[in-house]
């Protein structure tokens, strides 16, 4: 017999199951409807995911979010796209509203897409009733007329079609970064995943985002790092819009990396150098920066600059399983990585060239002995002269380093080296005999992968990298791999450097993307549009394939067999350029510039100004 009121409580129990039926457990919904993008353009889409199972729905429980290809009648054109995923996790019951960047990859056109959750190698939502959502698309093409005219002032047309598409893509990355405050430029994010500006970044992406923006938008980002800098010179990580920052201090490339960056600046404009920030001027800002390199950070019985121990020139640790690891600990182990000497020996190589177009011997001269200083002891304690590369770093302590790591090749650090100028002609021929073997031993892609074989699983605590082949323990990372390619154009291992240069520019393209890294099966991984990686790329192009060197006070352009035409905007400056034997420029303003040629063989041509036309002829 029924209690007083079950029977009310078993209709109203009725009515809501009958009524529940109607609705989908999981439910999604896109907005907008109507999307019009370029392939490879970041576009932010609002999603609304309404929760009404017993599962909770997260990235790390495997559930993505990814899209269906139909054309605009309906019918399948691509079942399998790009996972995304989910930037926070919705729980039983709950409702969650977010913003994701996405990109598209797929050929121009006009397309339907369906929207939909999926459990990777399980199932996906629709086939279990979950409710999707689907919204028009007009896709536009990157390699195309327009977006050259309007993203474009500096464009090459040399013939190599991987080269020529590649310079859309890169541009398209970096404005994919383009962070803006009340309106007006602030500066670039790392990635889709890191909405700060980061000194490392911008000073590996600048050499190239100068050819496309204004060189006071530029200015102002390394300003912003002047003005978070310590009073005895030390440099933070990163700054955001609101005024915050911070440093990951198990890395000791910040300062070198903010001389670096400048460096770049300071050709454009050396007398942006003079100006004060905060009282200081900031040329002796950047003597800050490195003084207290110098002073914290070097060690007086190795002679060297050290750091934490991370994996080659990664920031992450191995001390703690979570973000503890960003930062030097009781747990902390004092590393001698090539990286960081490396760094440090291009930031006072760098360093001394601006204090000398400023007549500052003294400081010249100074930073000309710990140069070569650093230079004399990286090669003694680090150069692996029976291996023919530069080893990951030395470990305080009596192991001294594990000495199993000697067989770890560290693309990064050993990138780095060679820019530096630490590595000879014979010596960088016998590395490249090694990285080909290697690479034919892993069967890797491209020559981005960062250490080859990777540190061992679980030697990482860090989930990021106890995986080898994972983020900073082995990952593809093509912001190293530019770099290594950048090398090779400048000690003369041209075609090398061309064949490791169309291979990663081959993926990039294939993906319409530049990841943050990729692991060994090619999945890309992290944040999407890597700005650091598309700027070396970019100047890997820019100075390397084609050969365009700066001083303060000319361009340098070498005549070749391979042609090519180059039209430079710069600040003010821009001209138009081909590499054949008699060659034109178009000049609109070069007030204090020169434009010159090289041939290969050294024959140099000499400029004759004619009302804003220069005709450069042999001499």
């Amino acid at each position: 017999m029924r209690r007083p009121g079950s029977t009310a409580a078993l209709f109203i129990g009725m009515f809501l199951l009958f009524a529940g039926r109607g609705h989908a457990e999981v439910e999604i919904r896109c907005d907008p409807a109507q999307v019009t993008a370029r392939q490879g353009e970041k576009i932010m889409l609002h999603f609304t995911v309404r929760n009404r199972s017993r599962q909770r729905l997260e990235s790390p429980g495997n559930i993505l979010i990814s899209y269906h290809v139909r054309d605009t009648a309906g019918r399948d054109v691509r079942f399998d796209n790009r996972r995304f995923s989910l930037p926070l996790p919705v729980r039983p019951g709950a409702t969650a509203r977010f913003d994701l960047p996405v990109f598209f990859s797929i050929a121009p056109g006009s397309y339907l897409l369906e929207w939909d959750l999926v459990r990777e190698g399980e199932f996906w939502g629709r086939d279990r009733g979950w409710k999707t959502a689907t919204i028009s698309l007009r896709l536009l093409p990157l390699v195309a007329p327009a977006f050259r005219k309007d993203q474009l002032p500096t464009f090459y047309e040399s013939g190599r079609g991987l080269l020529d598409r590649g310079q859309y893509l890169l541009r398209q990355v970096l404005r994919n970064n383009e962070i803006r405050r009340d309106g007006k430029f602030f500066g670039f994010a790392a990635g889709s995943d890191y909405p700060q500006v980061w000194i490392r970044d911008t000073a590996t992406l600048l050499a190239y985002a100068r050819f496309f923006y204004p060189g006071a938008d530029l200015q102002g980002i390394v300003d912003r790092f002047f003005m978070a800098q310590g009073p005895q010179g030390e440099v933070q990580d990163w700054v955001d819009t609101i005024g915050r920052c911070d440093k990951n201090t198990v890395e000791s490339d910040q300062e070198s990396s903010l001389v670096l960056a400048a460096w770049h600046l300071a050709l454009s404009d050396p007398s942006w150098l003079v100006g004060e920030v905060a009282g200081v001027s900031r040329l002796r800002r950047l003597e800050m920066a490195l003084e207290w390199l110098w002073q914290k950070r070097r060690d007086v019985k190795r002679r060297l600059i050290w750091s934490g121990f991370t994996a080659d020139w990664g920031d992450v640790e191995r001390s703690y399983p979570d973000q503890r690891a960003i930062k030097l600990s009781d747990r902390s182990r004092r590393t001698y990585s090539t990286y960081a000497q490396a760094l440090f020996i291009q930031a006072a190589q760098k360093l001394v060239l601006m204090a000398e177009r400023l007549n500052d011997e003294t400081m010249a001269d100074r930073w000309r002995q710990r140069e070569k200083s650093v230079v004399a002891e990286t090669r003694r304690q680090l150069f692996l002269a029976d291996r023919g590369y530069f080893r990951i770093h030395r470990v305080e302590g009596k192991d001294d380093s594990l000495r199993w790591e000697r067989n770890i090749l560290a693309v990064g650090g050993n990138a780095e080296a060679m820019r530096a100028g630490l590595m000879s002609r014979a010596e960088i021929a016998r590395f490249l005999k090694v990285l080909e073997k290697r690479r034919g031993e892993y069967g890797l892609r491209t020559v981005s992968f960062t250490l080859l074989p990777p540190f061992p699983e679980n030697f990482f605590p860090h989930p990021l990298l106890r995986v080898p082949w994972s983020y900073q323990n082995g990952g593809e990372w093509d912001w190293i791999g530019g770099r290594l390619v950048s090398a090779l154009y400048r000690a003369g291992f041209r075609n090398e450097a061309d064949r490791y240069l169309e291979e990663i520019l081959a993926k990039n393209l294939d993906e319409m993307n530049v990841f943050e890294w990729s692991d060994r099966a090619g999945n890309g991984r992290g944040a999407l549009f890597y700005a650091g990686a598309a700027g070396v790329l970019g100047e890997a192009i820019l100075h390397g394939h084609l050969g365009l060197q700066e001083d303060f006070d000319r361009y340098t352009i070498p005549a070749g067999d391979e042609k090519f035409t180059l039209t430079v905007t710069q600040g003010s400056d821009r001209f138009l350029v081909d590499n054949s034997v008699k060659m034109s420029v178009d000049i609109a303003s070069l007030a204090k510039r020169e434009v010159c040629v090289v041939t290969r063989s050294g024959r140099k041509k000499t400029c004759i100004a004619k009302k804003g036309r220069t005709e450069i002829r042999k001499n």
